[in-house]
């Protein structure tokens, strides 16, 4: 037969370890997430037509 206390201060302490990791996710994602896609949404009009340039350039200097 199993004890329940023993079981109860298991199942508490797994509840306790994922509450801990749960808070880690919500620094993750407002502390290197966000400021990532705000640079991305900032930059990336700019990346694209740098990127545009560029492949234009490869595309047409044999024919220049």
């Amino acid at each position: 037969m199993r004890n329940n206390k023993a079981v109860s201060k298991r199942r508490r302490q797994f509840y306790y370890q994922r509450g801990a990791a749960a808070s880690l996710d919500y620094i993750l994602v407002l502390c290197v997430v966000l400021p990532m896609v705000a640079f991305m949404m900032t930059a990336g009009r700019q990346i694209l037509w740098l990127t545009y340039e560029m492949l234009s350039t490869l595309i047409c200097w044999p024919f220049m």
